[in-house]
Formats: C-alpha cells, sequence, structure tokens
C-alpha cells in the first residue's frame, strides 16, 4: 500500500521534500479508499466503525501532508506540474489496485495483518522525513508527530486483531512475509530495481517458502478439527 520514495537528504531541499511529502498524501489518500471499501464490505458493525475511523484518520494525513507541501511549494516559488496531487496519481504508481481492492483478496485477520505491518513501515519512514523536517519546518514537524500517534495506533489495533485471530506462529509467518512483501514494495521505490535482479530471486524463494509453511499449518489446523468433530458422540448433544 505505502511505496514511499528514499527520503534520507543531507539537507533540505525543498523540491524534493515537496515530492516526498506528494507520496506519503498519496499514500494516506489510497489507505483511506482501500479503509473505506473495508467498512462497507465487513459483516461487523464495530469493525466497520473502527474501518470508517481509519479511513478519516487517513484523509486527514493527507490534507495535513498537501498542506504542508503547498506551504514549501509557494515559499520558494516551486513550479513544478509533477507535485500535483491527481487522483490518476494513486493507480499509476500502484498504490491502488486497477482491478480489486486489497480486503477482496484477503482474510479479515490477513488483512489487519497487512494494515498493521504496513502502518509501521510507513511509521519508521516517516520519522525519518520528520527529523529532516525538523530545523527548517518547526510547524510541519509538529503536525507529523501528531500523524505518527495516528500510525502508531492503527498498528496496535490491527496487530492485535491479528494477534487475537492466529495461531502464535501462523501471526509470526504471516506478518514476517508482509514485512518481507512491504521491504520488496520500498526496494522498488527507493530506486532499487537496478539490483533486484540478484535479491528478487532470492526473496520470492523465502515468500514461496513462508507460504507452503502456511499452508500445511492450516492444513494441520483443519485435520485436527475434523478428528475432534468424529470423535464427538452426537447423542450427548444436547
Amino acid at each position: 500500500m505505502f511505496l514511499i520514495p528514499k527520503n534520507s537528504l543531507k539537507k533540505f531541499d525543498p523540491r524534493r521534500s515537496c515530492f516526498v511529502l506528494n507520496e506519503f498524501a498519496a499514500a494516506e489518500f489510497s489507505s483511506a479508499i482501500e479503509m473505506l471499501y473495508a467498512a462497507k464490505t465487513v459483516n461487523n458493525k464495530k469493525l466497520a466503525d473502527g474501518f470508517i475511523r481509519h479511513a478519516l484518520d487517513e484523509y486527514k494525513h493527507c490534507f495535513i501532508f498537501t498542506n504542508i507541501k503547498n506551504q514549501i511549494i509557494s515559499e520558494y516559488k516551486i513550479n513544478d506540474k509533477k507535485l500535483n496531487f491527481t487522483p490518476k496519481h494513486i493507480y499509476n504508481k500502484g498504490y491502488v489496485y486497477k482491478d480489486h481492492f486489497i480486503f477482496e483478496k484477503k482474510k479479515l485477520s490477513d488483512f489487519a495483518i497487512f494494515v498493521g505491518a504496513n502502518e509501521e513501515v510507513a511509521e519508521k519512514k516517516l520519522i525519518t522525513f520528520s527529523n529532516h523536517l525538523k530545523e527548517n519546518r518547526p510547524t510541519a514537524f509538529k503536525q507529523i508527530q501528531n500523524i505518527l500517534k495516528d500510525e502508531e495506533r492503527h498498528a496496535e489495533y490491527s496487530l492485535r486483531f491479528a494477534k487475537k485471530n492466529n495461531g502464535f506462529l501462523l501471526y509470526k509467518i504471516k506478518l514476517t512475509k508482509e514485512q518481507i512483501l512491504s521491504f520488496l514494495r520500498h526496494s522498488y521505490a527507493n530506486s532499487l530495481n537496478k539490483f533486484s535482479f540478484v535479491f528478487y530471486p532470492i526473496l520470492l524463494t523465502i515468500l514461496l517458502i513462508i507460504s507452503l509453511v502456511v499452508y500445511f499449518l492450516k492444513l494441520k489446523k483443519n485435520s485436527k478439527d475434523e478428528n475432534v468433530m468424529k470423535n464427538i458422540d452426537p447423542h450427548s448433544i444436547t
């Protein structure tokens, strides 16, 4: 969900900062869309309310990032159409899939892991970027600190739900898988694709192994459940 570009700058660069802010805004806007779809689809009022609150936070973050960007553009008189936020931006850069929503393709417990893992990654990226702004844009830095509190809460709630609805081992494996996928997305976003011919096959192999382990764990669990049901005396059920 988050394709945040490399932002470890040695000194304040207004144009580059605006580019990064634009990417953060797109990521937050896209996350809000995914959350609204999840809220509309999930068959649980409490979860739907949570998804809507999450979506509202993400829209708020998008507005804050865009506002900071526009202030820098105005102050430094930057004229670059590429820094404008447009809806097609979220499709062209892969923030939102064109043919489906993530919630459609994942179980609820897996979606929670996906959200939690990506919120943690976004939080780390945002901490690095906000430190870059601290000296030159102190007001923006403070605003981003409030966003970080929201991101931390989102990750905490999502992963807490995932832990309750997955076995300990299964949870750890799935979380590792999402973290690896997130690493892949950020590697490409950080313009590391020239090294992908080395790293991609290795990471793909790791993901395949993890997927097989998850599959066999599920088979084992289903087998145990079936054995338990077979051993129940139907006359004992009242």
